[in-house]
């Protein structure tokens, strides 16, 4: 019955413990999830080298984590990796049945050596190698049978057997130091054990977890009993604050920090962050971030993180971080939108509700009644804390909420220069005040003719109020006496832009926008550009516009992949403006809804999407880092990509001219992103632009001689070295040493037989050309044998053009002596009355119109236009006769019937009648012209 009362106070002691851890703030948490680093869940120990890559032993073997990528390798006969311990540039494991070490090969890869195999025959019956330690030149392997001593230098392995008296060993301040089941506690000197201290067997303690040095005292920690010190050879409580809940759970592991604080980890609760006076400063498990309850391992780093190796994953606590994070890992608090400090008290205003907590304990948060719903600001005045909600304006005292507006959207306030107990805010619909009177806060009346939502409003001085809207302008407005509405209205729609803000500091109202920070001239009533303060926000990271002014006088702004704040120098007009590498995906809050505001000293609270984070300024630090290039790889045409030498400069074929480049940084701070920037000269004309990707190609190399370099940058710092890597990619076959004296040993052959060709054919074309100007004289001759023919034919023409010019005038003639000799007839005949034809005039007459000699002279004078003519006619049409030629010849000439008459002196009637005798006698139709008939032939 005992027991069980005893069990109940238990459990709800556990349950207050978690109910308060749940509002914790707890340092950033790196999470690894087995999905994330390809092995099984379960991990045992962590280790960290020189180059501060990561080691953990896994159910599956040896993970290995550089900053960017996990590797497994699995143990040497495949069962689970107990232990990992780092000494110089080797990494030592044990196993079942196995122990030795890994080395990282030419490529970058681990290898595995074996250091039992030595002694393979005796070792003990299923034998497990549970620890590491190493001490001078010594590594020192620990089952709970045996330790094994491996000489380093000599390469010799020896070591001592105490059959089941279960052997722990731990190193303090450079000594070692032994627990056995019997209870002794030793210092392992020369080989010697040398005791230390007894367990009294009274305190039923079987195995102690680890050693640890505080104040020149060796403190012993136990699984279920708490700190024990060693004194006089026994052990004694050592009482601190912390007993109450290290009693009550159970430890699994603990490691003491180099500032001498103590991490324990326990197998269902988590872990217990102690001071070194121990002091409970924290105690963080699921529900405050971890990924599993049980931590089997702890391990710091050279950076002050402390890895832990779950029994479900690998987190890393940023225990040195400059930041603490609330997280809201149930949905109970919301995102912040709005936070500030009050009669010591913290408030934080999210979406969905007003929660506050003491400022000086880390306890969860209380939601204050009555304020569910969505907060927008918080604001102090004359000693008292309002809360702008979205149901209206709040009044908060002694932690409870009383309602003073229900006006709908209080954005903010703003107090009224110059006028004692009012209040001006901004709602969704406008402006309005708020007054005291008697002591009581109430709603004095809205303001009239200006109803846009004026979320970010400044007044400048009594009666002048500048409101900003996004997607308007700027608003001037200017306040009349009676505090009632406004005199006038005036718009500035050139400044305008997404989530742009308005903010005033001691002096001056600041606009700010995607194209910088300006600020506002009092004499002009213009906004002009601050060039200085425009640095709060660079171009190409802008996310919002919207500015804080601190009670510290610091000017914050909010970018892509950082916050910034500016603060006064040391010298008048002097500003300096510091980063703050938090990027956006971290905070993940809407645009222009960010907020900050100042705790104490330099700590602030940042509002995030899921809870908040508190900023130390005084613990940033700005540390050195490198950059390692870990894998080079090269590819053959379509094949896959094989490793070549990371130390050495690499010398390539030709056909092995794509590259492929992985580099790191070792950086495990969870806040720190880290950009990388390469470069590969006479290839790429600049660096590259800053990128998260830890690796790159490059296809398709000509070749030559060629330097990859890479650099990286956290924050902005960037790191000290730059890791470079020299290769060779070989000239192509077709282009090597021998082939080039082949190309030109076959260069000149082929120019011999260039020239044999040549001469060939230039001879044989000199022989063508010979023959082709014989032809061309022939051809020319020829030619002018035609040209003196058609010389001489148009001689010929013209000669015939000319006897029938001739020949048709000597016939025209005729035809008109033989008129006129036939008028001279008749007169005759009519004048002088001669009637006789034979009178010898007549007969003269007569012998003239028949004159043989005419009609002769006509035929040869014919015949000699136009040779041919009656030859072919006749040949044409063989039934003519003499007279007809005759008759065709006249038609030939062209010749009427009229004078064709008088020359074969007969009637024109008659010429007719021969006409179509002729036709009749050629055969013409009455379609064919004989006259055209005639001509053709």
């Amino acid at each position: 019955m005992k027991n069980n009362f005893y069990q109940t106070i238990f459990l709800l002691f556990c349950f207050y413990i978690t109910h308060n851890i749940e509002a914790q703030e707890t340092p950033p948490i790196l999470k690894f999830s087995s999905t994330d680093y390809g092995a099984e869940n379960q991990n045992w120990y962590i280790s960290q080298d020189n180059n501060k890559n990561i080691y953990v032993a896994n159910n599956d073997g040896l993970l290995s984590y550089n900053g960017s990528r996990w590797t497994l390798y699995p143990s040497a006969n495949g069962s689970v990796t107990r232990t990992v311990k780092v000494v110089d540039d080797k990494i030592y494991t044990g196993s079942f049945m196995e122990f030795g070490y890994w080395q990282r090969n030419k490529y970058g890869h681990l290898t595995y050596i074996s250091i039992s195999d030595t002694i393979k025959n005796d070792l003990l019956e299923d034998e497990i190698i549970w620890n590491i330690k190493s001490q001078d030149n010594y590594i020192i392997f620990q089952s709970y049978d045996r330790i094994y001593f491996y000489d380093t230098i000599k390469k010799q392995l020896h070591y001592t057997t105490d059959k089941g008296n279960y052997y722990r060993i731990f190193k303090v301040n450079s000594k070692l130091y032994l627990q056995k089941l019997d209870g002794t506690i030793s210092r392992l000197e020369n080989g010697i054990e040398i005791l230390i201290a007894k367990i009294p067997e009274e305190l039923n303690i079987k195995y102690i977890l680890n050693i640890f040095s505080i104040n020149n005292a060796l403190i012993v920690l136990t699984r279920t009993q708490g700190l024990f010190k060693i004194e006089n050879k026994t052990l004694t409580k050592w009482h601190i604050p912390g007993d109450t809940f290290l009693n009550k759970v159970r430890v699994f592991r603990g490691i003491q920090l180099k500032d001498k604080s103590l991490v324990l980890g326990t197998i269902s609760n988590g872990i217990i962050y102690l001071s070194d006076k121990g002091e409970i400063k924290n105690i963080i498990n699921q529900s405050t971030g971890l990924s599993n309850n049980t931590v089997l391992n702890l391990f710091e780093d050279a950076d002050g993180n402390v890895w832990l190796a779950l029994d479900n994953g690998i987190n890393c606590l940023n225990l040195k971080s400059f930041i603490k994070e609330y997280n809201d890992n149930y949905g109970d608090v919301g995102t912040t939108y709005a936070s500030i400090v009050h009669h010591n008290f913290l408030y934080i205003g999210t979406n969905q509700g007003l929660f506050y907590k003491s400022l000086d304990s880390n306890k969860e948060l209380k939601f204050i009644n009555g304020t569910k719903g969505q907060v927008w600001s918080l604001h102090t005045y004359d000693n008292e804390l309002f809360c702008g909600h979205n149901s209206g304006v709040f009044n908060i005292k002694n932690n409870k909420a009383s309602l003073i507006s229900n006006i709908s959207g209080a954005w903010n306030f703003r107090p009224l220069p110059k006028q004692k107990n009012k209040i001006l805010f901004g709602h969704y619909s406008g402006l309005a005040i708020l007054h005291k009177q008697n002591n009581k806060w109430t709603l004095q009346n809205k303001l009239n003719g200006f109803e846009i939502s004026s979320r970010f409003f400044e007044i400048n001085n009594t009666k002048d109020i500048w409101v900003n809207h996004e997607h308007k302008g700027i608003y001037h407005l200017t306040l009349n006496d009676s505090l009632t509405g406004f005199n006038k209205i005036t718009l500035f729609d050139e400044f305008k832009g997404k989530a742009a803000g308005l903010t005033k500091t001691n002096n001056h109202i600041i606009y700010a926008n995607e194209n910088g920070v300006f600020k506002l001239e009092n004499k002009t009533q213009s906004f002009i550009k601050d060039s200085v303060l425009s640095a709060l926000i660079p171009k190409k990271e802008y996310r919002s516009g919207k500015l804080i002014f601190d009670k510290r006088e610091l000017l914050w702004s909010f970018n892509k992949n950082d916050i910034k704040y500016a603060q006064k120098g040391p010298l008048p007009n002097m500003v300096s403006i510091k980063s703050i590498p938090i990027e956006n995906n971290w905070r993940k809050i809407n645009s222009s809804f960010e907020n900050i505001a100042s705790l104490n000293n330099d700590n602030y609270i940042l509002g995030k999407t899921n809870g908040y984070i508190n900023i130390n300024l005084s613990k940033i630090e700005s540390k050195s880092h490198q950059v390692f290039i870990d894998k080079i790889k090269v590819k053959e045409k379509e094949t896959n990509y094989s490793d070549v030498n990371i130390y050495n400069k690499g010398d390539f074929k030709f056909k092995q001219s794509s590259v492929f480049f992985s580099y790191t940084t070792p950086n495990y701070n969870k806040y720190e992103n880290t950009y990388y920037q390469y470069q590969l000269e006479d290839f790429d004309s600049d660096w590259s632009s800053w990128s998260q990707n830890s690796y790159t190609s490059y296809d398709k190399l000509s070749y030559g001689d060629y330097v990859f370099k890479v650099r990286s940058k956290i924050g902005n710092k960037i790191s000290t070295n730059i890791a470079t890597y020299t290769f060779t990619i070989q000239r192509p076959f077709y282009l090597s040493a021998i082939a080039i004296v082949s190309y030109v040993l076959l260069g000149l052959f082929l120019i011999f037989l260039t020239h044999k060709f040549y001469k060939r054919y230039y001879y044989k074309k000199h022989q063508k050309t010979l023959l082709e100007n014989k032809q061309k004289m022939q051809l020319l001759e020829f030619k002018n044998e035609q040209e003196v023919i058609r010389l001489k034919n148009e001689k010929l023409n013209q000669e015939i053009e000319s006897k029938n010019r001739e020949l048709a005038i000597s016939t025209m003639s005729i035809v008109k002596r033989n008129e006129v000799l036939r008028r001279i007839k008749k007169e005759l005949k009519k004048d002088t009355g001669i009637t006789n034809t034979k009178h010898p005039v007549f007969k003269l007459i007569d012998k003239n119109l028949n004159n043989v000699k005419d009609r002769k002279f006509f035929m040869e004078a014919f015949n000699n236009a136009d040779k041919e003519f009656l030859t072919r006619a006749k040949e044409l049409h063989p039934d003519l006769s003499a007279n007809d030629l005759k008759f065709c010849a006249y038609l030939r000439l062209n010749l009427s019937s009229k004078e064709i008459a008088p020359l074969l002196n007969i009637s024109v009637k008659s010429v007719e009648v021969r006409r179509s005798r002729l036709r009749k006698k050629m055969n013409l139709s009455r379609e064919t012209n004989l006259i055209e008939h005639i001509l053709s032939i």
